[in-house]
């Protein structure tokens, strides 16, 4: 996003119900078994189909699993679709749409794609999000939607309308419905844009484009989902500003305070990519975006590239990224 918005107070709560707001880290248990396809686990052998060892649970296809890192279903992700993308404005050029850029999350290096050339008018990226086919879906600051190549940033009208259900501006993430199987939603959340409106957290279905509105929330976040099923929000204008995970109907389960981040936000994204959570922010005095990693066990928050000499406006990854940090 690539808005200014007002600081609200601390931690806001999301949603409307009365579910418990569980604070702290949760341990992740996702290491790789001693238990590899073909070695002493023959099928009906002290290990039948089902029995202590569904499938997706502790015990994925190869223990060497190292395209996916750990995600179950990796055969249905293509290359395109593990990176963090990101979409960058040109302050030097103000009309122009911006450049679609790749981020190594591992080098922490930015490899160019190529520049935007959506067919929109008087309009720039506000966010975007990946899907598991590695096509980037960028919502511009007019409200429209497009279809974005992730391999030469080539770009397709949809027929997605704004405004539907309030949601004109918004940040966006897949996430998996079931962890271990493909299928996955897009969950939105914004208003009329950031300091806006009152603020809601949706879906955006396909191929219909149709919205549908959950629950008001308690801020303007960026949205990042992940292969285990979870809904992940960075809400830069709480005080401290705070990474939450997020129940489907807009319930903060879990909350991760992040106070290294100072200065009035002016641009952010977000994206979750091997078990960590990266921090594209701005804020209005900085003359460009600072990368920050954070750490949910231990909670840590790290600032690994305090002067990228760009300026993100909204980041996607999809939920074929890993979830190991190898």
């Amino acid at each position: 996003m690539k808005k200014t918005l007002v600081v609200v107070g601390s931690i806001l709560a999301l949603g409307c119900g009365d579910e418990t707001n569980e604070k702290g880290p949760i341990q992740i248990n996702n290491q790789t078994p001693n238990n590899t396809a073909g070695q002493n686990n023959t099928v009906g052998q002290n290990n039948p189909v089902g029995q202590n060892n569904p499938v997706g649970q502790n015990n994925p296809v190869s223990s060497n699993n190292t395209k996916g890192q750990n995600n179950p279903d990796d055969l249905f992700c293509p290359e395109s679709a593990r990176p963090i993308y990101v979409v960058e404005a040109d302050v030097q050029n103000p009309e122009a749409q911006g450049t679609l850029v790749r981020f190594d999350a591992q080098t922490l290096t930015f490899a160019e794609i190529g520049q935007l050339n959506c067919p929109v008018q008087d309009a720039t990226p506000f966010s975007m999000s990946v899907d598991r086919a590695g096509v980037a879906w960028v919502l511009y600051d007019s409200g429209d939607l497009f279809k974005v190549s992730t391999t030469d940033a080539s770009c397709e009208a949809t027929s997605y309308v704004p405004g539907q259900s309030g949601f004109w501006l918004f940040g966006m993430g897949f996430t998996l419905d079931s962890p271990g199987f493909p299928d996955e939603t897009l969950y939105i959340a914004g208003s009329d844009g950031p300091g806006s409106g009152t603020p809601r957290l949706g879906t955006l279905s396909f191929p219909d484009f149709d919205v549908t509105s959950l629950a008001t929330i308690g801020g303007w976040p960026e949205m990042s989902g992940t292969a285990e099923g979870e809904l992940w929000a960075f809400f830069p204008g709480n005080n401290p500003p705070e990474v939450a995970r997020l129940s489907r109907s807009g319930q903060v389960l879990e909350s991760i305070q992040v106070g290294r981040i100072e200065g009035q936000p002016n641009a952010w994204a977000f994206a979750h990519w091997g078990g960590k959570f990266w921090l594209f922010y701005k804020s209005q005095t900085d003359t460009s975006t600072r990368v920050y990693r954070v750490e949910r066990d231990p909670i840590t928050v790290e600032e690994v590239i305090p002067e990228s000499g760009r300026y993100i406006v909204g980041a996607g990854v999809s939920t074929c990224a890993p979830t190991i940090f190898l």
